[in-house]
Order: structure tokens, then sequence, then C-alpha cells
């Protein structure tokens, strides 16, 4: 992965840092605690945990510029050990996602499409730290140049110039997957039996999903959904609603998303007594982890 050079990045970095003179002065960080604290972050790579810890007490320093370039080329190292998220389904769609979203959609995600999204996810996350963005919204880009990191070595160990996808058949929704065919809502009475009725029992958690969103989709191939049933089914019930208000085929569950608020996508919902008592995005991976934070309010 290429180190980036980010003038404007770096600039904005130290801005941030230099904040208001009276907090400089309250500051009781050292050099020393911040040079141990990052060696000591540094033997594995960093966690997102680490990169905030160490990035709270760089904007401390009375002095921080000798450590810019090395910290943003820590947010260049995620922790991504090897097998932490594999498999060619895996692989192949993060490479469509992101070809599709930032790419040629050529069915081929090369090493040079690869480093620009690298690259330009590294300044999302670090915008975030310096923006103070709710911790969702951080870790999330986080993953995502982890996942990335990963894509990166298997491309390498390959020895190929990208990681190859078939186009569409990463569009395509296999309904009859058996935890599809079990678990995907199919019109109002459905929807009123399983959903509302049901969350009196116990809460119910329902993605909301347009056919042609792609981050839904790459949802789908990475089977987040039910990787979260498998996860937190002990909690909830989880249900998918697949709506499209372009196809008059889907007319009943385009009235269903329209009569709960949906108005994009993905979004979640949480019923509990027949009620909602949490909606919105939300992007778990493929073993059903980042949706904690969400699901709180049942946990």
């Amino acid at each position: 992965m290429k180190l980036l050079t980010l003038p404007t990045l770096l600039l904005a970095l130290i801005l941030t840092a230099f904040g208001p003179s009276e907090a400089q002065a309250q500051s009781e960080t050292s050099y020393n605690e911040y040079r141990n604290l990052f060696e000591s972050y540094k033997s594995e790579d960093f966690k997102d945990e680490e990169l905030k810890s160490l990035f709270d007490k760089l904007v401390r320093l009375p002095n921080n510029r000798p450590f810019i370039r090395s910290y943003i080329r820590a947010v260049q190292t995620p922790y991504a050990p090897v097998g932490s998220h594999a498999g060619e389904k895996f692989f192949k769609s993060l490479s469509w996602y992101n070809d599709t979203t930032k790419g040629n959609k050529d069915g081929i995600f090369t090493l040079q499409e690869l480093d620009n999204v690298f690259n330009n996810e590294v300044r999302t996350y670090l915008n975030h730290l310096q923006r103070g963005s709710a911790d969702e919204a951080r870790i999330a880009s986080w993953k995502m140049l982890q996942k990335l990191r990963l894509l990166q070595k298997e491309i390498t160990r390959l020895g190929q110039p990208g990681y190859y996808y078939t186009p569409r058949a990463m569009f395509e929704i296999d309904h009859n997957s058996p935890w599809n065919r079990h678990h995907t809502i199919h019109g109002q009475r459905d929807f009123e039996e399983r959903v509302i009725k049901a969350s009196f029992h116990k809460p119910v958690l329902v993605k909301y999903g347009l056919t042609y969103c792609v981050h839904c989709l790459l949802l789908e191939n990475l089977g987040s959904v039910p990787a979260v049933h498998e996860r937190y089914g002990h909690l909830t019930d989880v249900y998918k609603v697949w709506w499209n208000p372009k196809n008059e085929a889907f007319a009943e569950l385009n009235q269903i998303a329209n009569e709960e608020g949906v108005t994009s996508s993905p979004v979640f919902i949480l019923y509990k007594d027949g009620k909602q008592i949490k909606k919105g995005y939300a992007f778990p991976d493929e073993r059903g982890e980042g949706i904690e934070d969400f699901i709180a309010p049942i946990l």
C-alpha cells in the first residue's frame, strides 16, 4: 500500500492540533508518553481504539508536527491479520462494491484503484477524528481500511493485477436461499404477524433494502444480516424487507416502507411491543459485528 503525500491533509491535521493556546497550556501529555504509547501499539499494527487514543494525545502536544507523518502511516497500517475476513465471496463482494462505487465497473478492481480508494478512506477516517464524528461512522471507516488492506494482501498473494468479479452476479438477490426464504417479509399480513405482533413477545429487527442499492447488495453478498441473526438471534428476531418504488410488483412492500417512514437504505428498524424503538443506518459486517450500538436498547 502506497504511503500518502497529503500536504492538504497534513495542514488540516496541524490546524486541528493547534487549537486554542489555553487548551495547549492545560495539556499534560508529554512527548515520551506519546512515543511509548505509539511504540506499544505499533507491534501489531493499529486498531481503531488505539488510533483514537493516539489522536487524542497528539492534538494536545505543544508541538505535534514531528509526529504527524508517523501518525498518518499508522492509519495506513490497520490491524488486519490474514484470515480475519477471508474467502472468495468476501473478496469478490468487496471488489465489486468498491469498483462499482469508486472504480470503473469493469469486472476487475485493480491494485491502482484499490490504492486510490484506500487513500481516500484514510482521508475520511482522519476527517472523522478531526470533526469528532460519532463512533459508528469512524469505526465503519476503519473497518473499510482493514478490509481493503486484506484485499490488497490477497491480490498480491495471487499475483494478479487486481481482483476479478462478475458484475451481474453481484446484483442478483438469492431469494431462495434457506435463510432468505424464512426471513424475508412478503407482504402486509406477513409484516403484521411476524414483526408488529411478534414484537410483543420478542424484539424484532428489520433491515429495509432497495433492490438496487449497492450498499444493501454488499450486505447481501457478504451475508451480513443472517450473521446478525446468528450472533443476536437469542435477543431479537431478524427479517428483511426488500422494496423498489420503480417496480409495481413491490407495491405492497413499498407501502410498508412508506408507512414505516423509510426513504433510503440500508435502514434498520428495531421493534418492541408493536412500536419502533430505534431507526437508522447500520452496516454490520459478515460476522454480524458493527450493529452493537444500534441494538443497545435490547442488549
